[in-house]
């Protein structure tokens, strides 16, 4: 024991050197969640007995679970292939499992290195890789120490299973059936109130039992006086902890390269790792060896040997290419020269050309296989920008690479007009156009232009070039104008611009009414009322209708009793009612079926006259000695249905004074006085309505 206490220093300095390799299989394949405290637990059969191992997920709890020990409880859920009824029959395996006291630990400690390691975090006095003494420093040392402890901890019983079971890590149950299955409990007797660590369970069915599978994929990257080993890890992550790599330089006597353990120090929460690396570092290019991987679980089995791989170093290839020169030939394309030292040329089985339109690439590989006595080449594909690339390709896949040479082109031609311009637009008043991809290899974008009015220049809306052959534009759909104009041009890489495009009239949903017309006049005539209006202004306008209305009869409504699509702007209506008041609007319709508003409507009074000669020898004679003036007329035709007689003197406003049948010719006017002058209007009403045009007869009395 003393021994124990005595080598604490060479132990700690062996913990340092695999605390940059702590990373245990509980910790890292099953992603512990460090805000909780758990129990993950592994299981394996080997050898007619399970093999149980496991972790808690926390320092702190380790340090509990140390301290109180674990129990391990065992359900047998089925026997013979049959599940068994509830309740399932239970075994306390173990309890209060503790690690080993430090007295035992003497014996395995000179023989198991991670067992060293174990007895170090369980019993050491102090575990710190480097302290900084005083006050707040010794709290954090603390902290980091108890990291420190359970870190190793984990790491050694991953390593060693028989380490694990000396920690209170792992254990080994004998008493199992093959033809039965199991499911292990293992909870701490830590109590609740000072730490609550949840229970951790696995099962395992004996007779489903696997054996470990070999690694796989490995392969073996010559180089210079060293080889790249690589092989699967992602896939066989939960399985292996560690493995051993083996070396033979006869194919048959195989020795592993150092008593070390491989872990995968690149594998870490948050970005895993796929695959191992290991180099293996040789004395010399001319030796063959041969490889193979072996894994181990964390039970300390060892796997079949994985597939056995060879490789032996190769000189490096130093010699690089450089390009020295480059012009071009009379129809535009790259003549490239290299030099490469004629010595090396035996190193190498071909030329590669690489190119790229921008100095950090992306490089793509336009010529593949130039001879190695070859120092020039010719590129055909050029464009505005070219850099160019020479490597050397060794005979073991080696490849040097020149330093990048620039080329640029000069170009003066510019692309074609793009064309197949579409496009559409919808309600909300946005554009979508589309044109065909231009042909030209250097075509750098397209540029879009806008117009109001087809006689207008247009204007550009992009502020550079766009590399779509789409663009999608807003308008504002109750602007006047019905129609918006669009051309693109095309440029290239050297901002040569091409001619405009063909300009297309892209028509605006129409959400605006035309204006609406006005009426100008109106006449009644003999035969109807003859109206005349000015035409809406709006340019769109298919149709003009014209609607009436009897004032008297308002209830029915409106009738159209004219409609025109071209551009008259006259119209007589026929077949009215005499001495009736008719009302009469307008509208203008677009071809987008948008009615405007009304004109302003007119009223008018038809009134349809009989002829003029109907009333016929009207006269008005005076008689003084009777003191009366004789009004009388020619005897009426039978059209004539009632006579209408006004009476004024001269200088007043005529009133109504008789309204007598047509059979009457003649009235005698008693009410008159000397000294005046009396004026007579006569008019009559026929049965169908119409009416006369008023005579005048005048009497000085």
């Amino acid at each position: 024991m003393n021994r124990i206490k005595n080598n604490k220093e060479k132990i700690f300095v062996f913990a340092v050197l695999y605390y940059l390799l702590s990373i245990s299989c509980f910790l890292n394949a099953q992603e512990a969640v460090q805000s909780g405290h758990e129990i993950k637990v592994l299981a394996r059969y080997n050898n007619n007995m399970v093999m149980l191992r496991w972790a808690v997920t926390t320092p702190s709890a380790w340090m509990k679970a140390t301290k109180y020990g674990y129990n391990i409880v065992r359900y047998t859920v089925k026997k013979n292939g049959a599940l068994e009824p509830s309740p399932l029959e239970k075994k306390t395996i173990v309890t209060a499992l503790t690690p080993k006291p430090l007295e035992d630990w003497e014996e395995i400690i000179n023989s198991n290195d991670y067992a060293a390691i174990l007895a170090q975090a369980l019993y050491g006095e102090s575990f710190q890789v480097e302290q900084v003494r005083g006050g707040l420093a010794d709290i954090v040392n603390k902290s980091k120490e108890i990291n420190q402890r359970f870190s190793f901890s984990l790491y050694a019983a991953d390593m060693s299973f028989e380490a694990a079971k000396m920690a209170g890590l792992g254990f080994e149950d004998t008493t199992v059936l093959s033809d039965e299955e199991y499911l292990y409990t293992i909870e701490t007797l830590v109590p609740k109130e000072s730490i609550i660590i949840n229970p951790g369970s696995v099962s395992i069915q004996p007779s489903k039992s696997e054996p470990l599978p070999k690694p796989i994929d490995l392969y073996a990257v010559p180089n210079d006086k060293s080889v790249l080993l690589t092989w699967e890890y992602k896939m066989f992550k939960s399985i292996f902890t560690s493995y051993y790599l083996e070396r033979s330089s006869n194919g048959k006597d195989f020795k592993r390269l150092g008593d070390t353990p491989l872990v995968n120090l690149n594998d870490k929460p948050g970005s895993p790792a796929n695959r191992m690396f290991y180099v293996d570092t040789l004395s010399n290019n001319t030796q063959k060896y041969y490889y193979r991987v072996q894994g181990i679980s964390p039970f300390g089995e060892l796997s079949p040997f994985s597939e056995v791989v060879s490789a032996q170093g190769i000189k490096k290839l130093t010699t690089v290419p450089h390009i020295s020169d480059y012009d071009f030939d009379s129809v535009g394309n790259i003549n490239l020269s290299w030099e490469f030292a004629k010595t090396s040329e035996n190193e190498i089985t071909r030329f590669e050309l690489n190119w790229a339109s921008q100095e950090k690439g992306p490089y793509k590989l336009v010529e593949s296989d130039i001879s190695v006595t070859s120092r020039k080449t010719t590129f055909k594909e050029v464009e505005a920008s070219n850099y160019f690339k020479i490597s050397a390709i060794g005979k073991n896949n080696q490849k040097t690479t020149s330093l990048p040479v620039f080329v640029q082109t000069i170009d003066s031609i510019p692309p074609s007009a793009p064309i197949g311009v579409t496009g559409v637009i919808d309600t909300l008043g946005i554009v979508q156009l589309e044109w065909k991809q231009n042909t030209e290899n250097d075509v750098l974008g397209y540029r879009v232009f806008r117009g109001n009015l087809e006689k207008e220049e247009v204007a550009q809306l992009t502020v550079s070039p766009i590399k779509n052959t789409n663009f999608i534009d807003t308008v504002n759909i109750r602007s006047l104008n019905s129609k918006v104009f669009y051309q693109i041009v095309a440029v290239d890489k050297r901002y040569n611009m091409s001619e405009y495009s063909e300009k297309i009239a892209l028509k605006k949903p129409d959400v605006i009414p035309p204006s609406s017309p006005i009426f100008s006049s109106y006449k009644v005539k003999k035969d109807g009322i003859e109206l005349h209006w000015i035409n809406s202004s709006s340019d769109d306008v298919f149709l003009h209708q014209l609607y009436r209305q009897d004032v008297e009869n308002s209830q029915k409504g409106w009738k159209l009793v004219f409609k025109t699509a071209d551009t008259t702007s006259t119209y007589l209506d026929k077949g009215l009612k005499s001495n009736t008041k008719y009302r009469y609007a307008i509208f203008a319709e677009d071809d987008s079926q948008l009615r405007s508003l009304p004109s302003t409507p007119v009223t008018v009074t038809y009134q349809n006259r009989v002829r003029e000669d109907i009333v016929k020898g009207f006269t008005a004679i005076a008689d003084r000695v009777n003191k009366n003036i004789t009004v009388s007329w020619r005897k009426m035709p039978e059209e004539v249905s009632e006579i209408v007689i006004y009476k004024s003197k001269k200088g007043e406003h005529p009133v109504l004074w008789k309204q007598i049948p047509n059979t009457i010719s003649k009235i005698v006017d008693t009410s008159v006085s000397p000294g005046n002058i009396y004026l007579y209007q006569i008019k009559v009403m026929t049965k169908t309505g119409k009416h006369s045009q008023i005579k005048y007869n005048e009497v000085n009395y």
